[in-house]
């Protein structure tokens, strides 16, 4: 096997599909970058056995093959070179790679090794704008889980529905969902998606310049195609709690803020907080943030041109939770509802009705 590219270029291809590449492999072939040449196209693709990426880039191959290199190795590789031409050629064990007067010499790994997947029989299929699927990848995953104990809540549930597709996630202490419209889809169905695949995916959305996505769902799996480029991921297995009881037509307290100061506050005011204590927003004629942390300090800020309509109350939040909620929404002003100081309070973008974001409030001592 043969190759010639832009050192450049090759980085950019190589740290997409490293990013999967685990740095505790339990085998060396999935701590692996396979690289095949073929019909002037260079494909390189990684795995950890739950998210398979393969990137693919037009480049010179004078000779047709393929090839597992140590990734992390490759990746440093690559980044030394200095910028310009870069050639790997691969024999016998062996992968040469010249850039500049530089030359390296690396052991291959066991082609045959590396997992194949098998292609997914397709259950249903979806086309969205690219753009628009970043943009609520970007507004839902945060409120994906983390925390394993409970695998279902590591991922995003797509409900798809005529047209459209809402994709939730929850990690029981605030819930996120948006509508994104098809360009074609089902008319209904279900998957849970990991997390962590759909943060790669919009990674993916956002470097790669492609106006549209498809996602083909079989039983296990489902592929995500961004030009040339292939996700394909897991699906979870399991029942997605039902959150439907928590997203409100609206509620009767309704705060109207300039989005990016109220956030800048929340920032400022939790400077003190530890890591349990929460922000109070006292809601009023005037509005008033507060932290208080014992034997640290405490932060007061009023809310410049803050319009508030209904019954004085205090509301409490996760400074986090409610940051990573003003972040998610877009547009200039933000609007939270609230009930009581015991029910979720709702955060959206003024006028901006195809995302909601849900946060728990923190109970307040009497």
């Amino acid at each position: 096997m043969h190759l010639e590219a832009d050192r450049d270029a090759l980085v950019e291809c190589s740290q997409a599909v490293l990013r999967v590449v685990s740095p505790r492999a339990t085998h060396p072939v999935l701590g692996g970058v396979r690289i095949t040449a073929k019909d002037g196209t260079v494909e390189l693709a990684a795995t950890d056995l739950e998210l398979f990426v393969a990137v693919t880039e037009e480049f010179a191959t004078p000779e047709e093959g393929v090839c597992v290199l140590p990734g992390k190795l490759f990746g440093e590789v690559l980044r030394s070179l200095p910028s310009g031409r870069v050639s790997l050629e691969a024999k016998g064990g062996e992968a040469v790679i010249q850039g500049g007067k530089a030359k390296f010499s690396l052991t291959t790994l066991t082609v045959e090794d590396f997992p194949e997947f098998a292609e997914v029989a397709d259950r249903s299929s979806a086309t969205a704008d690219a753009a628009e699927l970043a943009r609520a990848l970007r507004q839902v995953v945060r409120a994906a889980s983390t925390d394993e104990v409970r695998p279902v809540l590591t991922g995003v549930l797509w409900s798809f529905a005529e047209g459209a597709v809402r994709l939730v996630a929850t990690d029981s202490y605030r819930l996120a969902l948006r509508e994104v419209m098809l360009k074609e889809g089902p008319s209904e169905g279900e998957m849970i998606v990991p997390g962590r695949a759909l943060v790669e995916l919009g990674r993916h959305l956002g470097a790669s310049g492609v106006s549209e996505v498809t996602i083909r769902a079989g039983e296990a799996q489902a592929v995500c195609q961004v030009g040339r480029n292939r996700l394909v991921t897991r699906l979870i297995e399991g029942e997605f709690p039902k959150y439907r009881q928590l997203v409100p037509e609206g509620y009767p307290n309704k705060l109207s803020v300039d989005r990016g100061e109220f956030g800048q506050a929340v920032q400022r005011v939790s400077v003190v907080a530890g890591t349990n204590t929460p922000i109070k927003i006292h809601l009023g004629d005037e509005v008033r943030l507060t932290a208080v942390e014992a034997g640290v300090g405490e932060a007061d800020e009023v809310l410049e041109g803050a319009a508030y309509e209904g019954e004085t109350m205090v509301v409490a939040f996760n400074p986090r939770f409610l940051g990573d909620g003003l972040d998610a929404c877009e547009g200039e002003k933000a609007v939270l509802e609230v009930s009581s100081p015991t029910k979720p309070g709702v955060l959206r973008g003024e006028d901006r009705h195809e995302f909601t974001y849900i946060a728990m409030p923190v109970r307040l001592s009497r």
